[in-house]
């Protein structure tokens, strides 16, 4: 039987298809290039390559998510929207981005991208942005996701921007936001590397508070790697089995690699399925049916 798998974080490509021109990275972000082997030519693929990849191994269906920061949430929104309604057989739904520094817009795209684009979550990513997400400016934004219904996915552990300050991506902030909004959703993108015991106490202590691996290769969080997950698959096997979700942040990590390194967490048969696919399913199923309350 082949194993079920949802990808819960696929970044919108920032092209359609290869007819459409590619848009220029700001220097601040070529960093990225000397970290991440092939990451401007990652940026080349397109939601067609995306579509091909994630057939060939059996993957989906999954969440795509807007978040190109150097782009107008607006239009990046917009794109979301239309190929989730192409794709129907593989995506679930999208997740729409907001920029908090613009207060009241951010809340009104909230209100667009679930209610007119039929959106299903709200990204944003903080030391990108250059805003604490415990920000006073990010609240209304997480007030409102509370009163949809919808989760909120943050960007949290190290960027390698030029200009994104780490202090914003503490996973310990997460804490103060899910205390003050214990009704709200929170996702962890990333897992929050190089402070995972961090993100994952906060998750232990918050139920409401999911961690994602957005990027990370399986076999540098394996028990005993040296990647500086410590015991990270051990809590994803035990206490935290409810609140993990796979997520690759296609193209940063690929199928053939993600898939080949999953044993490598050593989790057991219900944490596995809990982990690719059935932590993802229930929580969609929770948002899908709290929508439009």
């Amino acid at each position: 039987m082949t194993e079920r798998v949802i990808d819960f974080r696929v970044k919108l490509p920032t092209r359609d298809s290869r007819s459409d021109p590619q848009p220029e990275v700001p220097a601040e972000y070529l960093h990225y290039a000397e970290v991440y082997d092939r990451f401007l030519e990652d940026l080349d693929l397109t939601v067609e390559d995306w579509q091909a990849e994630a057939a060939a191994h059996g993957v989906g269906p999954c969440v795509m998510q807007a978040e190109v920061e150097w782009a107008d949430y607006h239009e990046l929104n917009d794109r979301l929207a239309l190929v989730v309604r192409n794709h129907p057989d593989e995506l679930l739904c999208g997740f729409g981005c907001v920029d908090p520094r613009d207060v009241m817009g951010a809340v009104r795209e909230v209100d667009r991208a679930i209610g007119e684009l039929g959106l299903r979550g709200i990204v944003f990513e903080p030391g990108f942005l250059g805003i604490s997400p415990i920000d006073r400016r990010c609240y209304p934004v997480y007030a409102r996701c509370a009163q949809l219904g919808v989760p909120v996915g943050l960007h949290t552990g190290i960027n390698f921007s030029s200009h994104g300050p780490l202090e914003f991506e503490r996973p310990v902030l997460i804490d103060r936001i899910a205390t003050d909004f214990p009704d709200l959703t929170l996702i962890c993108h990333h897992g929050g590397w190089p402070w995972p015991h961090e993100a994952a106490a906060v998750a232990w202590k918050h139920k409401n508070v999911y961690l994602e691996f957005g990027a990370i290769a399986p076999r540098y969080q394996a028990p005993g790697a040296g990647g500086g997950w410590g015991d990270i698959a051990h809590l994803m096997d035990t206490v935290l089995r409810e609140q993990v979700l796979f997520g690759t942040d296609w193209p940063m990590l690929r199928y053939g690699r993600a898939l080949e390194e999953i044993d490598l967490l050593g989790l057991r048969p219900a944490s596995r399925q809990a982990y690719l696919h059935g932590n993802a399913e229930r929580l969609l199923e929770r948002v899908l049916a709290g929508v439009g309350r």
